[in-house]
């Protein structure tokens, strides 16, 4: 009834993913354009796997595979299946996952897996939970309806700043006029990731580079950098869902250590709303640990919760531990 092939990689493939996700998650858009460009963001020298499944033209569902990019400790990689709801129930996840990890181990020394679902997806949990994996860490999902948002009192506040000498300034513009642009990117990235709840694993200036080259959604116009004097204070990033052109996700926001407690982040969220607003965006969606200090700032602004994101885990030790998830 179903047949397994591996992905081709070509735009038609990724876009049969985007339609499986949309089907499994409705109100989480994404794209075929969105999927390509995580892959893309891997680099060359970090292998991935795709499989899809079919039910003779149509795809039913997918399994993914690749080397952990966030905390990249040798033998950890992340994996996902998704399966249309219209074939769920039927054995084809069953035999996805099976045949997209048993490709998987025999390619690589597997130490651990990890595994992203949502809180409101049961069945993903069981799934998960039948073959050991242990749930690592929640993320709070938010979203701010921006159409008609008010920013008076938050303009007076980013006004305070204003006066003291602190501008808010596109990256484009101050990519521009300083050649040495990326190295106080870079430097100021890994300062605020450092202190994150969970930190990735730090990246090298090269290495950010390629990363940074190879990120099609990054939008210069749309990061937005707090500065004085020359010096690089905080930033925030935003892009733009390839599946509906009037939802923006904030992808990072941080601030230097030496600047903290300014409210230099609350001017900062200002600045993307009210740019998301002048680009005839609705809405801007965001994650964040809900210890992160961000996550009560989002509150704060009326970010509206959304099911909570979830990141599971799954040691390897030994044939007992495949046998396991190779249901």
């Amino acid at each position: 009834m179903f047949e397994i092939r591996e992905s081709d990689g070509t735009p038609t493939s990724y876009a049969a993913m985007a339609d499986i996700l949309l089907a499994v998650a409705p109100n989480n858009p994404v794209s075929g354009d969105d999927l390509a460009n995580e892959d893309l963001s891997l680099g060359a020298s970090r292998p991935g796997y795709r499989w899809l499944t079919w039910s003779g033209d149509t795809a039913a569902g997918f399994f993914v595979g690749a080397e952990e990019t966030w905390d990249r400790s040798p033998g950890r990689f992340r994996v996902y299946a998704a399966v249309d709801p219209r074939w769920q129930g039927r054995g084809a996840g069953r035999a996805l996952w099976n045949h997209g990890l048993s490709a998987l181990l025999d390619k690589h020394e597997v130490t651990e897996l990890i595994c992203d679902t949502r809180a409101d997806q049961e069945r993903g949990m069981r799934f998960l939970q039948d073959r050991g994996f242990v749930l690592k860490k929640t993320t709070r999902e938010s979203e701010l309806e921006v159409t008609g948002y008010d920013l008076a009192e938050n303009l007076l506040w980013r006004d305070g700043l204003l006066a003291q000498d602190i501008k808010f300034v596109p990256l484009a513009e101050l990519a521009a006029a300083d050649p040495a642009w990326f190295e106080k990117f870079h430097s100021l990235r890994m300062e605020f990731q450092a202190d994150m709840m969970y930190p990735p694993t730090p990246l090298t200036l090269e290495e950010h580079w390629t990363e940074h080259q190879a990120n099609r959604e990054f939008d210069p116009s749309m990061t937005f950098v707090a500065v004085r004097g020359g010096e690089w204070m905080a930033y925030t990033a935003l892009w733009q869902s390839g599946a509906d052109p009037t939802l923006w996700w904030t992808s990072l926001t941080g601030v230097g250590r030496a600047h903290r407690r300014l409210g230099l982040a609350s001017a900062l969220k200002t600045t993307a709303i009210e740019a998301v607003q002048q680009r005839g965006g609705s809405r801007i969606r965001t994650d964040n640990d809900a210890r992160n200090p961000m996550f009560k700032i989002n509150q704060a602004f009326g970010f509206r919760l959304l099911p909570d994101a979830q990141t599971w885990r799954r040691p390897l030790g030994d044939e007992a531990d495949v046998r396991e998830i190779l249901q």
